[in-house]
């Protein structure tokens, strides 16, 4: 299987087209309908964030600090604001007002009103932070903002924020865009020395959940369901163990990113077994996941573990319910139920 370069870092599910961003800053399309490529852009501008707003008006950030706007027919860009500063715009969100809010280093930006938020407290795991003062001296802190690999918005204008740290467990950082400040994310029952998120998605009873996984000499997976600020696990891969494929790293099965189906009302979850379905439970765990396909993908080395970074990096729904899923090595996936075509 041949590794496509440059490989894609962003992907949009719009509502003719699915949107890729690429490690070089390149703008790709593909028509949603027959799946061929449209559009790719040229490098004079480096794209490094992809979102739509709440009439499905698609956005783009960029390298030095500007956002554009993409008309969906011709694929020409307008400018949409152009920062104060150059800064990297690594994500862009809109909550139900429309009003817009950034991920730039190392803050949460509102660019309209020029404010900014660092000030995030962080729960206790592997990881020691500290900062200067007074020119000479360190002191460790847990109140800062970490640049997040996995983001999402909730229907409650929450960003989740979160970041892996291999071994040394994980964080995440939550941000409430209508009162416009830091929240806690002291979650009850979560240990952040044993997690290790992969992604955040919402259910249509507000429900939040965190995949996690991790592979450092064997496989862990779970996924936990947040609900009034408690952690409910509902899913261990240990439990499968016996079930899952046998590799040489040993215990269950790695998890990656996950996604909620409006369709169904299910989950669903990448993971080194390939790609899995589940009921919500009510209450306890998920006794019974169906395995839907394993597709052939590249692995990458984690370079904060013993074993493999996670190839999956995110899935998502098309409107018409097809699963779309974003590799780090082998393009685009999607899967009507029947057939799984990739795109590069």
């Amino acid at each position: 299987m041949k590794k496509v370069n440059p490989s894609y870092t962003k992907m949009l599910v719009g509502t003719e087209n699915i949107y890729a961003l690429n490690s070089s800053g390149q703008l790709v399309a593909w028509d949603m309908e027959n799946l061929t490529r449209t559009f790719t852009s040229d490098t004079i501008v480096k794209y490094t964030s992809i979102a739509k707003d709440n009439s499905n008006k698609i956005y783009l950030g960029t390298s030095h600090g500007k956002i554009f706007t993409i008309n969906e027919d011709d694929y020409s860009t307008e400018l949409h604001l152009e920062l104060k500063k150059d800064y990297i715009v690594t994500d862009i969100f809109f909550n139900s007002a429309d009003e817009i809010f950034l991920i730039v280093p190392y803050a949460v930006y509102d660019p309209i009103k020029d404010e900014n938020w660092t000030n995030f407290e962080h729960q206790p795991n592997g990881v020691i932070v500290s900062k200067r003062f007074l020119f000479f001296f360190w002191k460790r802190t847990n109140h800062y903002f970490d640049m997040p690999q996995y983001t999402f918005i909730d229907s409650q204008d929450r960003i989740w924020m979160t970041r892996s740290f291999g071994e040394f467990g994980g964080s995440i950082q939550i941000f409430d865009t209508q009162n416009r400040t830091e929240l806690s994310a002291d979650i009850e029952s979560l240990n952040y020395g044993s997690l290790f998120p992969k992604s955040v998605f919402e259910d249509k009873d507000q429900n939040v959940y965190i995949t996690s996984g991790h592979q450092h000499f064997m496989n862990s997976g779970d996924i936990f369901q947040i609900s009034n600020h408690t952690a409910t696990k509902i899913y261990d891969s240990e439990d499968f163990r016996d079930t899952a494929e046998t590799n040489p790293f040993g215990g269950g099965v790695f998890v990656g990113p996950g996604t909620y189906n409006p369709f169904d009302n299910k989950i669903y979850f990448a993971t080194t077994d390939g790609f899995y379905r589940a009921t919500i439970p009510n209450e306890g765990r998920i006794e019974n996941p169906e395995l839907i396909f394993k597709p052939e993908l590249l692995w990458d080395r984690e370079p904060l573990a013993i074993g493999v970074s996670m190839s999956v990096k995110r899935l998502d729904f098309t409107e018409d319910n097809r699963l779309v899923f974003l590799t780090s090595n082998n393009g685009i996936g999607i899967y009507d139920g029947k057939e799984l075509k990739m795109i590069k």
